[in-house]
């Protein structure tokens, strides 16, 4: 479980920072990304190896993942979305329940609890290219036309939790925009509550 954090920490700044950067370089393909995408997945399942029914789910969703991922040649679909949704959010919800239950802030803790944010950055990217695939006028995109759409989007959502908003991308649909406004309610409100639970934990050190 402690090196899992590890694993997981390392395996989404992997994808999440240098993923993007190679392919602006021409040394990776949005197939690659994908593929590295799968590594977050596959860190979520050793994360859930003490839980027997998560691990299975985890396990099972990922199987899914890879089979839906042969048939449709690497495109992406709904029910695949929703799957990586499903292994994503089940992580998220762990791994806060860990932190919680916690008395010791420790290396491990904090990978934890970085992990959560970058996480749940990327389930809201999901949530987003979800909601594309529906209805593919749910946003506005005013910037030059561009086939990196799932990079955009993930940019998108990540400028939205840290309440940046740049404005070359807005949500055009009224779920877009409660998603949008619901995603950066909870990116705050995670900051506050882990600020608070650190300040804790540490005036409850000094007292002992």
């Amino acid at each position: 479980m402690k090196y899992a954090n590890y694993y997981l920490l390392a395996s989404i700044v992997l994808v999440m920072f240098l993923g993007p950067m190679a392919f602006d370089y021409g040394m990776l393909s949005l197939v690659n990304l994908e593929i590295l995408f799968l590594s977050i997945l596959i860190g979520s399942i050793f994360l859930h190896k003490h839980n027997t029914k998560l691990f299975k789910i985890t396990v099972v969703s990922l199987i899914l993942i890879l089979i839906n991922i042969l048939i449709f040649d690497l495109n992406q679909s709904v029910f695949q979305y929703f799957l990586k949704l499903l292994i994503i959010g089940i992580t998220i919800i762990e791994l806060f329940k860990e932190i919680l239950r916690t008395k010791i802030i420790d290396a491990h803790i904090i990978s934890g609890a970085v992990s959560i944010y970058i996480l749940i950055g990327v389930f809201w990217y999901l949530l987003y290219m979800f909601l594309l695939m529906i209805d593919p006028d749910s946003f506005t995109f005013n910037l030059q036309h561009t086939n990196k759409l799932s990079i955009d989007m993930l940019y998108f959502s990540f400028t939205t939790l840290t309440t940046l908003g740049y404005g070359d991308i807005t949500p055009a649909s009224y779920t877009a925009k409660m998603w949008a406004m619901t995603e950066a309610m909870v990116g705050v409100m995670f900051l506050a509550l882990m600020i608070s639970r650190l300040v804790s934990h540490f005036n409850s050190h000094l007292k002992n």
